[in-house]
């Protein structure tokens, strides 16, 4: 598809084509994927539960207020360690970038 875009329009439309489609993707994909991060999962399980003590029990970085630095070090964290530690995935974004 990208080579059919180049050969007829030009280069620069692939790009507003991968725009679109990730635009597209990700308006679909955000409201209806379910969450997988385990911490959270079992904080929302435990909330409906009706024990008030298992409702404390949940990660500690989603029970109390932290600072902006913290919050993004959590959040980037994650992402990291899976680059690292997954072959599939490294090799997959290397692939990407390339």
């Amino acid at each position: 598809m990208g080579g059919f875009i180049t050969e007829s329009v030009g280069i620069q439309y692939v790009f507003y084509v991968v725009i679109a489609i990730a635009g597209v993707a990700a308006m679909i994909g955000i409201p209806l994927l379910r969450e997988t991060y385990a911490p959270v999962i079992r904080l929302r399980l435990n909330n409906m539960g009706l024990d008030p003590e298992k409702t404390t029990a949940g990660h500690p970085a989603l029970q109390h207020k932290i600072g902006k630095w913290a919050y993004l070090w959590l959040n980037l964290k994650r992402p990291v360690i899976l680059l690292a530690r997954s072959f599939i995935l490294f090799i997959l974004s290397l692939y990407m970038a390339l």
